[in-house]
């Protein structure tokens, strides 16, 4: 890919601040377009046009958010659904309270957020939607060696209905010039994943943690014209552990 392939699109980045958001920010503003940052803290990302705080749990808080970048940029071009996270609670000892919290800032926010930019863009027909889901969508559960081991089922259930939100939006709004697909990262060397965690990368068929660039780019394409006639897909980017 060229630079300046998004010059003039407006892009809405939730989870910004983090290690992968920052990234996606940094790759879509390389391409030309205008980045919307959208976290609970205010992010401190180079280059990104505007940055808004807002909690993507709460439905009435997101559509504000969207209808204030809507009103200063006057367009919505891309939406990459990032923020989420996930315990390594396991499944008897999971109590509610955190069931509902990772169900809601994986899933619910992402489906607030599509709600909210959906009008805009079926309105100007075209678009792109990217949701991040997870390795652990896919396979159930990242394994991992060390402290509690694989991922939570929680955010392996988010993670999957992501996948199947992302499909469902793909068939129903492709004829209309919107793409939605879905990018689920594997093990990616950020703070969150530093602390004693080994996924026994020696064994994946490319040896080694994912970096936040690796998801970043994937995205870029994926919001790009080269990636035109993609919907629906969920591009696994792991190192060959998902195979």
């Amino acid at each position: 890919m060229t630079g300046g392939d998004l010059d003039g699109q407006v892009a809405i980045v939730t989870g910004g601040a983090g290690h992968i958001g920052g990234a996606i920010t940094s790759a879509l503003t390389k391409r030309g377009a205008r980045v919307v940052v959208v976290d609970l803290i205010e992010a401190e990302v180079a280059n990104a046009v505007l940055s808004l705080v807002c909690d993507v749990t709460d439905s009435s808080t997101v559509a504000a958010t969207v209808v204030e970048a809507h009103h200063l940029h006057k367009r919505i071009d891309i939406l990459v659904n990032c923020a989420g996270g996930g315990a390594r609670t396991g499944f008897v000892d999971l109590p509610d309270e955190v069931w509902f919290a990772e169900l809601n800032k994986n899933l619910s926010g992402a489906f607030f957020f599509m709600r909210a930019v959906l009008p805009y863009m079926l309105a100007a027909e075209t678009g792109a939607i990217v949701n991040i889901s997870s390795i652990s969508g896919v396979i159930g559960g990242l394994p991992a060696k060390g402290q509690d081991g694989r991922s939570g089922p929680a955010y392996a259930a988010a993670k999957a209905g992501l996948i199947g939100l992302t499909k469902w939006a793909a068939r129903e709004y492709g004829r209309q010039g919107v793409r939605v697909n879905a990018v689920a990262p594997g093990p990616v060397l950020t703070s969150a994943v530093m602390h004693g965690y080994d996924y026994g990368i020696e064994d994946y068929p490319i040896p080694r943690m994912g970096q936040p660039r690796d998801m970043a780019e994937t995205v870029a394409f994926l919001c790009s014209p080269a990636s035109s006639y993609i919907t629906g897909e969920v591009i696994k980017v792991s190192g060959g552990v998902g195979m």
